[in-house]
């Protein structure tokens, strides 16, 4: 993997720290995953990683304890994300020309939660696969369950349900690999509870 991608993590990271708890978890759990489940033949990684690097630093601009639920919060973290986004890679040196394009995925990546699939997205439908399995990881369940005030087996539903309504809306699995681990972090979260 290309050393701008650590570097571009480490410019974030203090971003991170000023957002929600657990969130540099669940950054560098998508640095090490995404690259496990689709090979740079398959997208961009000049946009994917930086995408998958930079979709939430947003939150440290947004009031603390506010619901990540919460549309107005889910707007104002991607558009706050895409300004901090666009000075990262620009202080980095990074290709002018993917910039834009970063920073219109940063933007435009919760857009689900208004309904849009990225049908036409193969960067952000990858890229949202990984960030909905998140909530499936040890530390990202636990994190959710604190979001959604519920126990395990009730917070398991809510995932069944949220996978469901995602397949509903037209989201797919960017790859069979992908919907493999699904099936795999679900299977050791039952087991776990």
């Amino acid at each position: 993997m290309k050393k701008i991608y650590s570097s571009i993590l480490e410019q974030a990271i203090p971003f991170y720290e000023k957002g929600r708890e657990r969130d540099v978890a669940h950054v560098k759990w998508l640095f090490k995953t995404i690259p496990k489940y689709v090979r740079p033949d398959e997208l961009d990684y000049d946009i994917l990683m930086p995408v998958a690097i930079l979709h939430d630093v947003g939150y440290s601009a947004v009031p603390k304890g506010a619901s990540p639920l919460n549309l107005d919060i889910r707007k104002l973290h991607s558009e706050e994300g895409a300004k901090i986004a666009g000075k990262i890679l620009s202080k980095l040196d990074y290709s002018k020309e993917k910039i834009p394009e970063i920073e219109k995925l940063v933007l435009k990546h919760d857009n689900w939660a208004f309904g849009d699939s990225f049908r036409d997205e193969p960067i952000l439908s990858a890229f949202n696969n990984f960030d909905f399995l998140w909530v499936l990881s040890p530390d990202g369940f636990k994190s959710y369950q604190q979001i959604l005030e519920k126990d395990a087996p009730n917070t398991i539903m809510r995932i069944e349900e949220d996978q469901k309504a995602n397949l509903d809306r037209g989201m797919k699995w960017f790859n069979d690999r992908i919907e493999k681990f699904y099936n795999q972090l679900l299977s050791e979260r039952k087991k776990m509870h």
